[in-house]
């Protein structure tokens, strides 16, 4: 009992808000902090190179997820749809396969080439992951351009979620709030 109430002391201490599924979705869990990334480097499979200090000034969704789990095999292809159709310019979007071994994750990037549009890495060792303290996929972490955690998503339905959409209007020009504007157009 010791443990859930420390738990939950911790997540209202460090402002972390949590909000179950809306009907009829998957079991996504949703959390923002406004506390700064980590320190993180990820190489992408065609040898990019993102750090935590690389994307700031950008406004960034890294999305973790694995090639054996279900609800990632529906939730890529309408992120890569999403990337392609309704993306702000702003948005910078990486995907980042883990809990899997490299041939795996390669194997599904190369079968969905088409459908997955944005970049794609494989976390060696789950080093970024565990950074981020992801323990499911899909999970979806969206920083704003100044290197701040608003939202992390657990779980599909990223799109519906009514925080990343209303983080999406600031990069459009439909909001007033200065949490997705960088110092310059990228």
């Amino acid at each position: 009992m010791r443990r859930i109430v420390a738990g939950v002391a911790g997540l209202v201490a460090t402002g972390v808000l949590l909000a179950g599924p809306g009907p009829g979705k998957d079991t996504a869990r949703a959390e923002t902090s406004g506390q700064a990334a980590p320190a993180f480097e990820i190489v992408t499979l065609s040898g990019e190179v993102f750090t935590n200090a690389s994307l700031k000034g950008q406004p960034t969704l890294l999305i973790f997820w694995a090639p054996w789990c279900r609800v990632c095999q529906r939730e890529l292809p309408l992120l890569g749809q999403f990337h392609q159709e309704k993306k702000p310019p702003r948005l910078r979007m990486i995907s980042i396969g883990f809990a899997d071994n490299r041939t795996n994750v390669e194997a599904f990037v190369k079968a969905r080439a088409g459908l997955l549009p944005f970049p794609a890495a494989y976390d060696e060792d789950r080093w970024v992951a565990q950074a981020f303290k992801i323990t499911a996929t899909p999970t979806s972490v969206l920083m704003d351009a100044h290197g701040q955690v608003i939202l992390i998503h657990r779980g599909g339905g990223l799109l519906q979620n009514e925080r990343f959409r209303e983080f999406l209007s600031t990069l459009q020009g439909g909001g007033h709030g200065a949490e997705g504007r960088a110092d310059s157009p990228s």
